[in-house]
């Protein structure tokens, strides 16, 4: 796995870290916890925002799973 594989990175995230707060967690803290995955392969090129965006996307969406209703809609 790399930087450009999101989805993945998303799903190991999760199982790696089932109680991680992905919300609150730091750029820095991603980036150390995603490098800390079993199969990840190092780096020198620092991810850029966009990438560290996606990756957290990917892992509210491997933790919470792809349903994009929201319980704030059409309601009062």
């Amino acid at each position: 796995m790399d930087w450009n594989d999101g989805h993945a990175l998303g799903r190991a995230l999760r199982d790696a870290y089932p109680s991680g707060n992905y919300v609150t967690v730091s750029d820095a803290e991603l980036i150390d916890l995603v490098t800390a995955l079993p199969g990840f392969g190092k780096t020198a090129v620092p991810p850029d925002a966009a990438t560290l965006m996606a990756v957290r996307l990917a892992w509210v969406a491997a933790a919470e799973g792809e349903d994009d209703t929201s319980p704030y809609e059409g309601g009062a």
